[in-house]
């Protein structure tokens, strides 16, 4: 094979070789996030089936079914990814397909070239003739070598032939599996869009329904925001407690530093505080499974024209008789009951605060000294609302309010 040729097959390999190790990383990262998207939609499909006689039109309803078809669009746009990413594989495997044929055509040129050498000196009389025309001992032991060399050589074409063809035929394998795969894709694609459509109809049953009822969504949020208002004030209080704690300790030993707002923070609530803001991203969720129905800050509210909604942390939907844990170590500061919100928890970490709201029982009092998963109560679910157990999350660092989903682990 002339120099050249081999020149242009290794800087083919090598393009090939990148261009897989590129994919495989990609398709590892779309594997990932498909099977996110998915177990979100069976979880959230389980929460919408917990109570299949009841399917009240109701604002958990439909935010859950928001959850649902925004997860099932991810799954079809991973799907598309996929289809796209699978597409790029077949591709490069007609690339190597192409170039492997080159190859093994080339090989097969030399080996008949040399097969109809052998033949045109198949003789041993023109073998021994080769040899013993030479000038001296010298040249016929280099025609001697020659001779075996050259044996040798056909004899690693042959085994080289039959690699590249053997590879040739896997790589065709490959690519009709690669062909098949994509089909089933688009099969796959079409079964999910066939439930998204199904979904959107859903929705908009309920979201019609629910526009008949404004007079009681309208009620439902005024109570939600006379809730949050007696969370932050119960937070105020605690924060009021702690200046007075400073004063107090100022006044008697002089000693005891503070915050900008007030909060005492002893050299172990600093070290607290520290650890607390280093594991942001990285929290555990206040329930083992669930998602999130009601992202935190100010948003339309769903039904309602022209109303917004503030949302001081997230909500999330659980199961009936999940258990609520902490996020992090720290200290029992607040142990609240709201009406129409059930128990709340307040928990101390330096100088950052934790709530957990609409809690059935709780299982420590203010404070208890907490370490992080550690169960604190069980939430509450409403019969009357499908089934409904959602707890409410928020983190704030002393007077300001946190956005959880940038705390809690993806």
């Amino acid at each position: 094979m002339p120099v050249r040729k081999y020149i242009h097959c290794f800087w083919i390999l090598a393009f090939l070789t990148v261009s897989f190790s590129t994919y495989s990383q990609s398709r590892e990262e779309l594997e990932s996030k498909k099977k996110k998207a998915q177990d979100e939609l069976d979880y959230t499909s389980k929460l919408l089936n917990q109570n299949k006689l009841n399917k009240n039109a109701s604002l958990s309803r439909l935010n859950l079914l928001k959850k649902q078809i925004k997860s099932r669009n991810e799954l079809i746009n991973n799907i598309n990814s996929d289809i796209n990413l699978t597409g790029a594989e077949i591709d490069i495997k007609k690339e190597k397909i192409s170039s492997l044929e080159k190859e093994l055509k080339m090989l097969k040129e030399e080996y008949a070239r040399m097969i109809y050498y052998a033949y045109k000196n198949k003789s041993s009389y023109d073998r021994w003739m080769f040899l013993l025309s030479s000038k001296d001992f010298n040249q016929a032991y280099r025609r001697l070598k020659y001779l075996q060399q050259y044996s040798e050589f056909r004899k690693k074409q042959v085994a080289l032939i039959k690699e590249k063809q053997e590879n040739l035929n896997n790589q065709l394998t490959a690519l009709e599996e690669k062909i098949n795969q994509k089909k089933e894709l688009a099969t796959q694609k079409e079964v999910e869009r066939g439930k998204l459509a199904s979904e959107q109809k859903e929705q908009k049953v309920v979201l019609d329904k629910l526009k008949k009822k404004e007079k009681d969504l309208k009620n439902e949020l005024k109570e939600k925001q006379q809730i949050a208002q007696k969370i932050q004030k119960a937070i105020e209080n605690i924060i009021a407690e702690e200046t007075r704690k400073v004063a107090a300790s100022n006044k008697t030993t002089g000693s005891g530093k503070k915050s900008s707002t007030g909060m005492s923070l002893t050299p172990e609530d600093k070290i607290i505080s520290t650890n607390f803001g280093n594991n942001k991203g990285r929290f555990p969720w206040p329930t083992e499974r669930g998602v999130i129905i009601a992202g935190f800050g100010e948003h339309p509210h769903p039904v309602l024209p022209g109303i917004k909604v503030v949302n001081n942390g997230v909500d999330i939907n659980t199961t009936e008789g999940s258990k609520i844990r902490t996020v992090f170590e720290g200290e029992v500061r607040g142990v609240i009951t709201i009406q129409g919100a059930n128990q709340a928890v307040i928990i101390r970490h330096g100088n950052y605060l934790t709530v957990y709201q609409n809690l059935r029982e709780v299982l420590v009092k203010k404070g208890d000294k907490v370490k992080a998963k550690q169960n604190i109560g069980t939430v509450f679910t409403d019969n009357s609302d499908n089934n409904k157990s959602v707890v409410h999350f928020e983190i704030w660092k002393e007077t300001r309010k946190e956005n959880p989903e940038l705390w809690l682990a993806k």
